[in-house]
Parts: structure tokens; C-alpha cells; sequence
């Protein structure tokens, strides 16, 4: 693998994400809840019926709710705390983390092109690792800043299992494009990813605006970071190398 995560993003929160059981077959990646930091420490917060339609293109609780979402384990969704939850908001997140004194720890951050070497906060080794486990639909989501001008993010790839009729030949590390998708009905900030000129997939919607704001500010490369999945549900991530603008103009 020639590409590693050496610059990490420092995520000023991360969004709680959830999909489904494999059994419904409206499978969207819901947004539901934020952790973020502020000056009290780390605070973990369900959104209600303000935002929630608002990350979720129009679709509200009741929608999330037939689809069997009951809120995470660790937060009761029936008893939402005033200002959310204080209490081992953080904690509760990195226990899905492997614990770092496993003999295989630096395989773990391998995987996620992680060198042992590269310090990272706890909100940024979330952010990176998505923090997903195979038993449930959660994940952790960076939103991404659009002021940052030095760092590596990877990131799964929306609607691979479509496109992927595009890509029979991806492999690691290809090169691959973003662009602006200015025609899209959907999502006004869609940035569409391709290789060798063909549609892969998507930027997914939570990290599409910062990206699509790079586009315009920052000097950006892309490579596949990751082919995994089932072959009836493959899965691909993208490694994106942000650096500043002015890099491309030195290397003209």
C-alpha cells in the first residue's frame, strides 16, 4: 500500500450513522445523532425532529422508526437527556475500538491505512475507522472541515453496489476522480467519483459539501484504499490526499 494517513482530520464532531438490516430493503445510511466536543468535554445528542429530516433528505422519525431503528444501545432513545448525554459520551463510542494493547493493534491501523506511528486523537482514530462493528448498522461519520489544507481522509464510497458494473478491473491504489455532479436532482452537493472516466459512485452526502468546496480550494488526489464486501454487496473506500491549492501551481 503506498498510501497512509500521516496528516488525520480532527473532526469537531462526528456523526452517529445507521442503516438497516439487510432485510429492509430501504437501505439509505440514516444521520441520527452528533457526538461533538465542546468546553464541558464530549457531549452525544439523538436529533430530533428539527435536523433529522434535514441530514436525511426530507425523511423524518417516522420513516426511521419502520424501518426498526430503536436508538444505540448505550443512550435510551425513550429517555433523551436535556443537552444530550455527558456521561461517557466518548467512552461509549470507543469501546467498538479494539483496545490498543492487542498484540494486533498495528494490523487494525493498517487496515485503515493507519502507520502505528501517526498520533491521533481519540475523535480522529473514530473518525477513521468509522468505528463499525459487524453486529450492528452504527457507524461514526466525519463531516470533514472544509478549512483544512493538509490531510488524508478515507471514506466508503455510496452506491458502489450500483456503479460497480463501472469498475470490473479496480484494484488498490487505481487512481480515481472527483468532480462536481451540478446536474444531480438529488443532492445539489453531489460529487461524483470515477475511474478511467466511468462512475464508481459518490461522495456520501454527510462529507459531499466539504468536498465539493475542495474542488474549488485545494489541490486534490484520490486512489482506492479498499475492495471488501460479498459479492452480491461489495463495498469500495477511497484514500483523498487534501493538500493546498498552491501546491498545484509549484508543481506546474
Amino acid at each position: 500500500m503506498e498510501h497512509w494517513i500521516e496528516h488525520p482530520a480532527e473532526p469537531r464532531e462526528l456523526i452517529l450513522a445507521w442503516q438497516a438490516p439487510s432485510a429492509i430493503t430501504d437501505r439509505i445510511r440514516w444521520a441520527v445523532g452528533r457526538l461533538a466536543k465542546d468546553q464541558a468535554g464530549f457531549v452525544f445528542d439523538y436529533f430530533d425532529d428539527q435536523p433529522l429530516p434535514r441530514y436525511n433528505r426530507g425523511r423524518g422519525i417516522e420513516q426511521l422508526r419502520a424501518a426498526g431503528y430503536a436508538g444505540y444501545p448505550a443512550f435510551d432513545l425513550g429517555r433523551r437527556h436535556v443537552g444530550g448525554y455527558r456521561n461517557y459520551a466518548l467512552e461509549a463510542f470507543l469501546r467498538r475500538l479494539p483496545p490498543t494493547s492487542r498484540s494486533d493493534f498495528a494490523d487494525y491501523l493498517a487496515y485503515f491505512r493507519i502507520p502505528l506511528t501517526t498520533r491521533m486523537s481519540p475523535l480522529a482514530l473514530l473518525a477513521a475507522t468509522e468505528a463499525r462493528l459487524p453486529s450492528d448498522g452504527f457507524s461514526l461519520i466525519d463531516p470533514l472541515d472544509p478549512a483544512a489544507d493538509c490531510v488524508e481522509v478515507v471514506f466508503e464510497i455510496a452506491g458502489f453496489r450500483y456503479w460497480q458494473h463501472n469498475a470490473p478491473d479496480l484494484t488498490l491504489d487505481d487512481p480515481l476522480q472527483l468532480e462536481a455532479e451540478r446536474s444531480n436532482p438529488h443532492d445539489p452537493d453531489a460529487v461524483r467519483i470515477t475511474a478511467r472516466g466511468k462512475t464508481v459512485g459518490y461522495v456520501n452526502r454527510l462529507q459531499a459539501s466539504t468536498a465539493r468546496a475542495w474542488l474549488t480550494s485545494r489541490n486534490l488526489r484520490c486512489w482506492v484504499a479498499r475492495l471488501n464486501g460479498r459479492p452480491e454487496a461489495p463495498r469500495a473506500f477511497a484514500f483523498l490526499q487534501v493538500r493546498p491549492a498552491a501546491q498545484t501551481a509549484a508543481a506546474a
